[in-house]
């Protein structure tokens, strides 16, 4: 048995896909999740995911619409009621699907990183990105304690220029060493001053506070910073929650600033202010 149609026609695959969704045909998955189609299914299924997206945002704005038509008379209350039921119904319909298709996607996306090689390219990536940070962070020490770089020094920094990296999985093209260090570095600032905020407002006098306290405001504040596509990559990768991966990068960032230090086991880790003053003006930073 072969699918019918060819790896290259993504409208056909849409219909299949959608079918097999429904009617949960063991061996069509077994050839959707094929080498030979697996990506293309995977391309397929996170367009579906956007599309649901995308018709959740347009059903919320004319729920809100509704609303005001009903407050303003243009519509009768019965009408608004009536309309909410009906819309009610589909989004639950809707939330079905978007069910099925986490549900597959989480089984085909694994499959499609791997064939793709995404995996390797991510470790690669962050190999490069932490030996360019040690880099950077080296130049900076050199040149602050005023110092003469020696030209070991100089060669070595000369790399962050010269050395490039190909196109990473957040969809930046082919850059430099430097270039890519110095957007982690901002990226890293934007999380930093958001726990920063969190960790302040937790924490009230208290020089320490629970991990678990931290969450759900993290949650909430980094929630609209992370793109739909990066969490679905992260999600394929089962490795849990990007949030929480966010917050425990975030919070290693403020301790390499000896702004907090973690402490306590994994399951009770609380993390101690060592410098509010410096958690303050990070804070400051993002009003």
């Amino acid at each position: 048995m072969t699918l019918p149609y060819e790896s290259d026609d993504d409208q056909a695959a849409d219909r299949y896909i959608n079918a097999a969704l429904r009617s949960r045909d063991a061996e069509a998955w077994r050839l959707l999740a094929s080498d030979a189609h697996v990506e293309q299914t995977d391309r397929v299924l996170r367009a579906m995911l956007d599309r649901i997206a995308v018709a959740r945002t347009h059903r919320t704005a004319e729920r809100a619409t509704a609303r005001v038509r009903a407050l303003d008379g243009e519509i009768s209350q019965a009408e608004y009621q009536r309309d909410a039921a009906e819309d009610a119904t589909r989004a639950t319909k809707a939330a079905h699907f978007e069910t099925l298709v986490r549900e597959h996607h989480r089984l085909i996306a694994p499959a499609a990183r791997k064939l793709r090689g995404d995996d390797v390219r991510d470790e690669l990536t962050d190999l490069v990105l932490a030996l360019g940070t040690a880099i950077d962070a080296h130049r900076a020490a050199v040149l602050a304690s005023g110092a003469e770089p020696s030209p070991a020094d100089r060669a070595l920094w000369a790399r962050l220029t010269t050395l490039d990296v190909p196109a990473t999985a957040d969809g930046e093209g082919r850059t430099s060493v430097e270039e890519l260090v110095g957007r982690h570095a901002a990226k890293q600032d934007d999380f930093g001053r958001v726990l920063a905020e969190i960790i302040l407002d937790t924490a009230g006098d208290e020089t320490s506070v629970p991990r678990a306290a931290l969450l759900t405001a993290w949650k909430k504040a980094v929630g609209p910073m992370l793109a739909a596509e990066e969490k679905t990559e992260f999600a394929a990768k089962g490795k849990g929650s990007l949030a929480t991966e966010k917050l425990r990068k975030t919070m290693g960032h403020l301790e390499r600033k000896g702004l907090v230090k973690r402490s306590g086991p994994q399951d009770g880790q609380r993390l101690d202010v060592l410098d509010r003053q410096g958690l303050e003006e990070l804070a400051d930073r993002a009003r």
